[in-house]
């Protein structure tokens, strides 16, 4: 996706959820999550439809109309209407970049980092929580923490934070040692 696309889809995603200068709260982040969820739940109904939704020399009016017989009554709401403003003025190929934004924000607003554990096998609950309350510490903020087993991780594993990773893999450590020792000698 090229760089105006994704400042668009942005654009779209601050409107949307309308988080722009208010305060925190736990009811603002329970009206948050619904908007999350209600455009997932659109996004899902209408993914199998997407070439008909997006293609450029189907007349929106018709776009809009098979929209709107995708997701039947039992999708209304902010979200309808906001994918059907996308659908009308051609935008619906961006939805799935405006989630992501969205969530960004969402996550930004609430003061949540979400995390990913890469690990052979899967992790305790008592691990889990242990590196949680780490990168807790560490972030000031809350952590919204993923376990994802992978068999590039032989032993030890990896948390991925945004770009940030930090390899305490076997693997990692040996690299590690190596570039010392060849240091050392050299």
């Amino acid at each position: 996706m090229d760089l105006n696309a994704k400042i668009l889809a942005k654009r779209y995603a601050r409107a949307y959820m309308g988080l722009d200068g208010k305060v925190f709260g736990n009811a603002l982040e329970v009206s948050s999550m619904e908007k999350l969820n209600g455009l997932r739940r659109v996004f899902e109904a209408a993914r199998p439809h997407l070439k008909t939704l997006t293609h450029p020399v189907v007349n929106s009016a018709v776009r809009i109309e098979a929209l709107e017989k995708i997701l039947g009554d039992s999708h209304a709401g902010s979200a309808a209407s906001f994918t059907a403003l996308l659908v009308k003025r051609g935008r619906f190929n961006l939805l799935e970049e405006i989630m992501q934004q969205c969530l960004r924000l969402h996550d930004n607003f609430c003061g949540l980092v979400r995390a990913d554990v890469f690990s052979r096998y899967p992790l305790s609950a008592g691990e889990m929580k242990r590196i949680e309350t780490l990168l807790a510490g560490v972030s000031r903020k809350r952590v919204g923490l993923r376990n994802i087993t992978t068999e590039r991780v032989i032993g030890g594993f990896e948390i991925q934070i945004g770009d940030t990773l930090i390899d305490a893999t076997v693997k990692g450590r040996l690299a590690a040692l190596a570039a010392e020792l060849a240091g050392k000698f050299n």
